[in-house]
């Protein structure tokens, strides 16, 4: 690009600004402003010059003979006298719209229709040059019409937003009338009054694409809180955080581009600045009006901003390659300018007034100061010479900090009279100081950054079978993949953690061996059953996601899955800041394998006595009795430093005197735990193993056992084991008694095998040489005895310990002196194994007490031709908190397995089993017995088997009280069902919502932040509980499980994805079943946002952008389809069209939802609204009736009404009979007593207005209303027909929609007017014809949909939600 020369039209603050930006391209050789100013002439390569603007062809002749490449047009009134039409018939290229486009601001009346014509969102409004008329229609419009404009351009003060009528009366006289604007006022536009926040959107365009600046926000009055009249502007910022990125998209698609595209379909190229300004309502953006031009002051605080050259951009623009030009900004500043007025600035101000403190604050860093009215003086003094005199704008990476600068700055310049506004973006600041997700400690994006880091490290585990990746709902594995020998397969799966392992791992800050720990105790379970590992999933929680620790724990996992030839195929990550400190952590891991169901271990049947005991060497300590070792470490401490190898200090970071290569006490207890399965599994599929015991908690002593038939026992012989000096250490240092160390350690034997003598050599040469033999089988005898027996124990330990006896503890340590109580362990499994027989199914195998839980697939095979495993981990994150405190504990169960099986649902699996892990600080039996029972109910309403699960004491790692949970289920899908089925997707496919419990169990992180900041107590009564709760009991109530509701909707085949709104609610959870080309627009108004929400949203801000993204907001599974058979499938679950899937703009948002922040008020509002009394009319049996009366009784559905009254023409209709069982007042009226149907309706009105009636609803009332009664209750009278109306009006609406052969019909609640079924309806519901119905089928199912719809619509109306206008127009509440 050459250099050019450029001329600008103006001379104020905007032009200041425009020459500043412009004076920074190197393309630009002269900048000419004319009329210019004093500070203009100051700027770098700008000259002001005097020309006639009005006179084109002067101003075109001295354009050419200076070689002005590029026009800049700044102020509107040249654009509307044709200036750029003049310019551009010379060659001249002009910055700005032609006059037609110029009217787009120009002649407000003309805008407007524009804005209707091209369905641009805008207040409803009407234009008037009769003052009467207007003033008129002021006082009898439907709406508030208290905005008052002049047609015409007024230098941006022809706008009166009036607080009454008669001030808007008054500004009609004073515009049409008093002619207070001259020809500006010939027309005036009388507005709706838009509620919301201000903001103005300007985009740069070349006719064809518009690229937006960021958002900024003017401030119109002249004084501090909104007060004082209209101004031309008094200070603005950007970027401004009250319209939110969806919004802004919309914006962009909706108003400008829309605009840009109208424009061009009236024949106008609109090149230039395109400014909208808007009105951010609850209904979302709506435009107020446009401008042709760069605003003022906006425009001194973008160009801050602007990072591209402005130049480059205009001559764009001009030559129409916006598209190809990249403009950029500065997004990590803010901008703020301030405006210093003059004395009597609007109506009248001062000049020549001399100003002081200019060139002082010129030379503060990060400040620009732009001149709009100041002249030179005497002695080359500066002075006023206009209203708004400087702005000065500031920059700073905060908007907070901008504000302060700019505003301290504004201070320091000073004139007679000299004004300004100390609030400029202040109420921005609300915004940014609302409450969000990261502020009570979750770190979403964290979480975010976590999954990139590890999906390239679980990709690396796939194994042949693995379908899908991270990120989804659950993890997938298609088991034809699996060996096909299997005749018959069992799924084994185990469960397990790595106790207080953890602690030292934290100690130490090393935490690279916690994974192969984690995957360890998990694959050796479940190897223990014959099975060969395929799929493993984990479960971290900590307090604060520390990403590089989380991601050396999960390389770690993904290492050991390698090892054990499993498949990393998800897992849960939980942030839990009141739950755990930062720093810390807790996990848990899931392993699944596959073994024949003939190879199946333990083959207790086939032991004998004379079999064998082989051990295979532990590591180490494994990942077993670490609380001892710590208690040990703890006592040691406290003994006296002394001199010699004999005593040691016990610190971590001391060097181990039992390490062989140097290592300190803290690497050794991590060394990892042993996997065995590559050693094994080779020996197990030729039948040489009869049994394998994992030596886990309870040591050898309680292991072994689990796997013997109740005669035998074992006979070890400890001299043969491989001690390692770590057990000989902690013996002697923790005088730790031989039965101790046997039951809590693994005292070198990582593995117990039972096998044949006559398998030795072979299991020998297919193990290693590490396999030993460390004793026999033996009949226990007829006096019983222990099944595990050990001899020479501590004699093989002496040898060893001798070195460290000197300096010991001072009394024998136990297990049970480190807070581990094993006994109570055992009574809990007593205590929840009949919980488990009774969620048992077709196809489990064995019960609790087992190494891992088995399942038979033979048990399903008949239902699936090619089946594919879904697995999925989680917990209830600090829900919990909730539960410890108020000692509730029977729903977090129900909790846990919803959360999972929700989420396999997600994938179209029907759930078959699950596991639990529940791990404390101290085991209390009743709070752990009742969570388990939780567990179980919610099985039992899922259909999974509760077939195993992990107990986990850890003191230390959890307070007294404390306890964390997750849980793992296994579900099963057909191979051509799985879901989401996300290339079927496509515009126009609908979105159902199947509604949520209340809040389930994400967001309670914010919510505990929430309860803190406002000083509430989970004992407080919550104010939106029609049941009259704390918030605690509203806060506690259990997550939704939606197999029921969802299966069958599945199996239809018709759904083609399902979304779980978990963490990260509708705006992180949607996108994960959709492809990329679309995004899901949803409207708030569709459904009841719970109150606990707009309790969070109203009593403490919490932002915008959180609140969709943390919450769930009544939904909490979202169904795409294509099919209405869905709806008739899941409307008994209360499901609901939410919204539908929209074609989605480059770089648009994945989701939208409208109308959200309305939605929250009306609810908060709800709580506050008297009920309303309801009457309804009947006839007949009144099954309608009975629909009305339960859900009004219901004070989960906020019905606002109550139904207090039965009014019926006939004496033995069976409606009666229902309102004397609900203990309603009835009323029989005899329309025979009556003269006409007038008088009979008289009396029933008289009835009615004297029991105080709001609101009569007719259900089957088979008689014609009059007209007078129609018109007494209108607005109040609701009616329910049973077809889609317009369609089938009328008697026998069934029969009408058979004879029609419509593929659906539905029934209609409508307000009643004088027609017959021709009242403005309210709500529709669908319901498919089927093949083969008939009338009476046909009719059954409808009546079903109307129990469902005309309660909603009552509650629309008595919440005041939907109205009738005095026009009879349906009015929705924004």
């Amino acid at each position: 690009m050459t250099e050019g020369n450029i001329l600008v039209i103006g001379s104020g603050g905007r032009e200041h600004a425009l020459c500043w930006k412009l004076a920074d391209s190197p393309y630009v050789k002269r900048i000419y402003c004319t009329p210019g100013s004093v500070g203009i002439s100051t700027t770098n390569k700008v000259e002001s010059v005097e020309l006639n603007i009005t006179d084109y062809p002067a101003v075109a002749q001295w354009a050419k003979e200076h070689q002005i490449d590029l026009v800049v047009i700044g102020p509107e009134d040249p654009l509307d006298a044709g200036i750029v039409d003049a310019l551009t018939s010379y060659g001249l290229q002009c910055f700005g719209p032609t006059k037609a486009g110029a009217q787009i601001e120009a002649n407000k009346d003309w805008s407007k229709k524009f804005m209707d014509k091209y369905q641009i969102p805008t207040a409803r409004y009407k234009s008037f040059t009769d003052a009467a008329l207007a003033k008129e229609f002021i006082n009898t419009a439907p709406y508030p019409a208290l905005v008052v404009k002049a047609s015409g351009l007024a230098a941006g003060k022809g706008v009166v937003v009036a607080s009454s009528k008669e001030e808007a009366c008054q500004a009609v006289d004073e515009i049409l009338s008093e002619a207070k604007f001259g020809d500006a006022g010939q027309t005036v536009v009388i507005e709706e009054l838009l509620e919301g926040d201000e903001v103005s959107v300007l985009a740069f365009t070349d006719g064809e694409t518009v690229s937006l600046l960021p958002p900024a926000q003017d401030h119109k009055r002249v004084g501090d809180g909104d007060t004082g009249p209209n101004t031309g502007g008094m200070g603005a910022y950007s970027p401004c955080p009250l319209i939110t990125p969806d919004q802004l998209a919309d914006v962009k698609d909706q108003v400008l581009q829309r605009a840009v595209d109208g424009l061009k379909a009236e024949g106008i190229k609109y090149v230039g600045i395109l400014y909208a300004g808007l009105m951010v309502t609850k209904a979302g953006p709506m435009t107020l009006e446009f401008n042709c031009r760069f605003g003022d002051p906006e425009t001194q605080v973008l160009m801050t901003l602007l990072e591209s050259d402005l130049y480059s951009i205009m001559k764009a623009c001009v030559n129409g390659t916006l598209k190809q030009q990249q403009v950029t900004w500065n997004t990590k500043l803010s901008a703020v300018g301030v405006v210093i007025a003059s004395k009597g600035y609007p109506e009248t101000y001062t000049k020549g007034c001399v100003i002081s403190g200019l060139s002082q604050v010129q030379a503060m860093p990060g400040l620009v100061v732009f001149q709009s009215g100041v002249a030179r003086g005497a002695n080359g003094s500066l002075v006023t010479r206009g209203g708004r005199v400087v702005v000065v704008a500031a920059r700073a990476a905060s908007l907070r900090a901008a504000a302060a600068a700019a505003t301290a700055a504004a201070s320091v310049i000073d004139f007679p009279g000299a004004h300004h506004r100390k609030d400029i973006a202040h109420r921005a600041f609300s915004k940014i100081n609302g409450l969000s997700y990261l502020q009570s400690g979750v770190d979403i994006d964290a979480a975010a950054t976590l999954v990139r880091e590890i999906e390239p490290l679980a990709t690396a585990t796939h194994r042949r079978g693995v379908l899908g990746r991270l990120g989804c709902y659950s993890g997938l594995f298609q088991l034809s993949a699996m060996d096909p020998s299997l005749k018959d397969p069992v799924l084994v799966q185990g469960t397990d953690g790595v106790g207080t392992k953890l602690k030292i791992a934290e100690i130490m800050n090393k935490y690279d061996t916690l994974g192969q720990d984690l995957v360890a105790m998990c694959v050796n379970d479940i190897l223990c059953a014959g099975a060969e590992p395929f799929a493993f999933l984990d479960y971290m929680a900590c307090g604060r996601l520390q990403v590089d620790v989380a991601t050396t724990i999960v390389r770690g996992i993904a290492d050991a899955c390698m090892l054990s030839g499993c498949a990393l195929l998800g897992g849960e990550t939980a942030e839990m800041p009141s739950m755990y400190e930062a720093g810390k952590y807790d996990l848990a891991g899931f392993a699944v394998g596959v073994v024949d169901g003939a190879r199946q271990l333990p083959r207790a049947q086939r032991m004998r006595t004379a079999d064998l005991v082989l051990g295979l060497p532990a590591t180490g300590a494994h990942s077993n009795g670490y609380s001892l070792v710590q208690k040990i470490m703890a006592e040691n401490n406290l003994l006296p430093q002394s001199i010699g190898t004999s005593c040691w200090g016990c610190r971590y970071t001391d060097p181990a005197p039992f390490s062989t290569n140097n290592k300190s006490l803290g690497e050794e207890f991590l060394t990892p735990t042993g996997i065995y399965v590559k050693a094994l599994l080779p020996a197990i599929k030729k039948d040489l193993i009869k049994g394998l015991a994992h030596i886990t908690g309870g040591g050898l002593l309680e292991n072994i056992p689990r796997i013997l038939p109740p005669h035998l026992k074992v006979k070890l012989d400890a001299t043969k084991f491989n001690i390692k000096p770590i057990f000989a250490w902690l013996q002697a240092k923790g005088q730790v008694s031989e039965y101790e160390m046997l039951r809590t350690f693994n005292c070198g034997v990582g593995m117990v095998l039972i096998a044949d003598p006559q398998h030795l050599s072979e299991l020998q040469l297919l193990v290693g040489e590490d396999l030993a033999v460390i004793g026999t089988v033996e009949e226990i005898g007829p006096l019983g005895g222990p099944q595990t027996e050990v001899s020479g124990f501590l004699s093989a330990l002496k040898p060893l310990a001798a070195t460290w006896t000197a300096a010991r503890a001072p009394r024998p340590l136990s297990y049970k002196d480190s807070g581990v109580d094993i006994e109570a362990g055992d009574s809990l499994v007593s205590l929840i194994k009949p919980l488990a027989r009774s969620t048992t199914r077709s196809g489990v195998i064995g019960g609790l007490g087992g190494f891992g839980g088995c399942f038979q697939l033979k048990a399903i095979e008949q239902e699936y031709k090619d089946p594919v495993l879904v697995l999925a981990a989680d917990g209830v994150g600090t829900k919990l908190r909730i539960a410890q405190k108020m000692n509730e504990h029977g729903t977090i169960g129900v909790d846990l397995v919803a959360m999972c099986v929700n989420d396999i649902l997600c994938n179209g699996a029907a759930p078959l089993t699950f596991l639990d892990y529940f791990a404390c600080g101290r085991l209390q039996l009743h709070v752990a017995a009742a969570v388990v029972a939780g567990v179980a109910d919610g099985c039992r309403h899922a259909g999974a088997a509760l077939i195993g699960g992990e107990t986990a004491e850890m003191p230390g790692m959890y307070p007294a009280g404390v306890y964390d949970v997750a849980g793992f289920a296994l579900g099963v899908v057909e191979r051509d069902r799985i879901l989401p089925k996300i290339n079927d997707i496509t515009v126009g496919d609908i979105i159902i919502g199947l509604p949520s419990n209340g809040v389930h169990s994400n967001g309670f992180s914010l919510i505990h932040k929430l309860m803190k900041k406002l000083g509430l107590t989970l004992d407080d009564k919550a104010p939106f509980s029609k049941e009259g709760l704390t918030l605690g009991e509203e806060l506690i109530k259990p997550t939704r499980i939606y197999v029921r509701s969802v299966l069958p909707a599945l199996r239809g085949g018709r759904v083609k994805a399902l979304a779980h709104i978990t963490g990260g609610g509708l705006l992180d959870n949607l996108p994960r079943v959709m492809p990329r080309s679309v995004r899901a627009r949803l409207n708030a108004h569709y459904w009841h946002v719970h109150p606990v929400r707009t309790e969070t949203t109203c009593r403490v801000h919490v932002t915008d952008d959180d609140m969709p993204r943390d919450f769930r907001y009544l939904y909490s599974i979202i169904l795409y389809i294509y099919k209405t058979q869905v709806m008739n499938i899941t409307r008994s679950f209360g499901a609901m069209v939410i919204g539908s899937i929209q074609a989605r703009p480059p770089g648009g948002a994945r989701v939208l939802v409208d109308n959200f922040a309305s939605a929250v008020e009306f609810t908060r509002r709800m709580p506050m609204l008297p009920n309303k009394k309801v009457a309804v009319l009947a006839s007949g049996n009144g099954s309608n009736l009975q629909a009305l009366i339960d859900a009004t009784r219901d004070p989960a559905q906020y019905m606002c009404s109550e139904v207090a009254l039965v009014v019926t023409n006939k004496k033995n209709a069976y409606a009666l009979k229902r309102a004397e069982e609900a203990g309603i007042p009835t009323l029989i009226f005899n329309y025979t007593k009556y003269e006409s149907r007038e008088e009979f309706d008289r009396a029933i009105s008289a009835a009615l207005e004297s029991h105080k009636i709001d609101i009569v609803c007719l259900a089957g009332y088979m008689r014609i209303l009059s007209a007078e009664f129609v018109q007494r209750w209108k607005g109040r009278l609701l009616n329910i027909h049973p077809s889609l109306l317009p369609r089938h009006p009328g008697l026998d609406a069934h029969q009408q929609c058979l004879d029609a052969g419509d593929s659906e019909s539905g029934c209609t609640v409508h307000f009643v007017d004088e027609g017959m079924d021709t009242g403005p309806i309210v709500l529709q519901e669908r319901v498919a014809v089927v093949r083969g119905d008939t009338r009476e089928s046909l009719a059954e199912r409808v009546l079903l949909a109307e129990h469902r719809a005309y309660p909603r619509a009552l509650r629309l109306l008595a919440t005041g939600r939907v109205r009738l206008s005095a026009r009879g127009e349906l009015v929705w509440y924004s």
